[in-house]
């Protein structure tokens, strides 16, 4: 414990520079596009006049931490993806699983600060404009929901950027899983010919749950333009804001339980983990050729077995194919022609 103590110090100790950078970038374009996006001209039947509103931009700290979700895991553990420095790192006396989730804390704390400070910037700006046009109070609960799905997101990328043996493929990864379950839920949608739940498509991309989320709190902020009761009482939302939090847990365990384990001679290897490409190319595949099945045209589905081949060739580095790949396309194949 002394170890990892005095390990965690000097690693957040020396990512201060950094994190000041993140947090100078990140104050100067929330003060910018506050002062730009804020203010909106709105046409009001009543008078059959043009005036000046405000809006809320709950959505600017959101951006910069859904882009900080990407950010972080690569700024954090591309040190662990090269040989060369593992010989180092492992020679210190600290686990690798001390190591591990000292870097994953240092990534945390640089995404809520980055967060809150422009959380607060953006609060300290509508105050500005005036009490008269905003109802501050939901901005509370909207704040803390934010950490936690910001907790959520952060913690699926590190896992899946971890299962990767470099970080080009950890990179490919977060990419991927970023749409999988999106894909996945419109291919249910079009078997199951349930297009009257189409709102559950869009919460099931990466960002999708925290933006619905902060366009409905930015309606309410504004007074009389919104209801979060209305959100809270949508069950497509809840179930992805449920499954998010879930999925988010589930990582930060999984990623905390695998420290470690696996062998530093794979470093630097063809990532061969069954949260990688190996499952990821033919899922994307199957579930593209369901999802756009709307399409009926059998030139799309050969373009996406074509970008499964690409997949495969990304995956080993060339045309270096396994006899479980081509088998893998050949299924495809069958099933695009089924």
């Amino acid at each position: 414990m002394t170890n990892f103590k005095e390990y965690f110090r000097l690693h957040l100790k020396a990512n201060v520079r950094p994190m000041l950078y993140i947090l100078a970038v990140v104050l100067v374009l929330t003060f910018l596009m506050g002062m730009s996006l804020q203010p909106i001209e709105r046409y009001h039947s009543d008078t059959g006049f043009i005036v000046v509103d405000y809006n809320s931009t709950l959505y600017i700290p959101v951006i910069f931490l859904c882009v900080l979700v990407y950010v972080l895991p690569v700024m954090e553990f591309s040190f662990f993806k090269k040989r060369i420095n593992l010989d180092c790192a492992y020679s210190l006396p600290i686990s690798r699983r001390a190591m591990g989730i000292a870097h994953y804390l240092t990534g945390l704390i640089i995404l809520f600060c980055a967060f809150s400070y422009s959380y607060l910037l953006n609060f300290a700006m509508l105050i500005g404009r005036g009490s008269g046009w905003f109802d501050f109070t939901p901005m509370i609960g909207h704040y803390f929901l934010c950490l936690l799905l910001g907790f959520a997101m952060y913690s699926v990328m590190v896992f899946v950027f971890n299962r990767a043996n470099t970080r080009g493929d950890g990179i490919w990864f977060m990419v991927l899983y970023t749409f999988v379950f999106l894909l996945i839920t419109s291919a249910y949608l079009q078997v199951t010919d349930n297009w009257y739940l189409s709102d559950a498509i869009y919460p099931g991309l990466l960002w999708g749950t925290i933006d619905t989320m902060t366009t409905a709190y930015q309606r309410v902020v504004e007074i009389e333009r919104g209801s979060i009761a209305a959100l809270w009482e949508t069950p497509e939302f809840v179930s992805w804001f449920v499954f998010w939090v879930v999925a988010g847990i589930a990582s930060a365990v999984g990623f905390f339980l695998t420290l470690g384990k696996r062998r530093m001679e794979k470093t630097e290897e063809i990532s061969d983990s069954y949260f990688g490409f190996r499952t990821l190319i033919p899922t994307f595949a199957i579930t593209g050729m369901l999802a756009f099945a709307v399409w009926d045209n059998i030139i799309f589905w050969v373009i996406i077995e074509l970008f499964a081949i690409l997949g495969y060739t990304i995956y080993r580095r060339g045309f270096h194919y396994k006899k479980s790949d081509i088998a893998v396309l050949c299924l495809l194949a069958i099933f695009l022609f089924l």
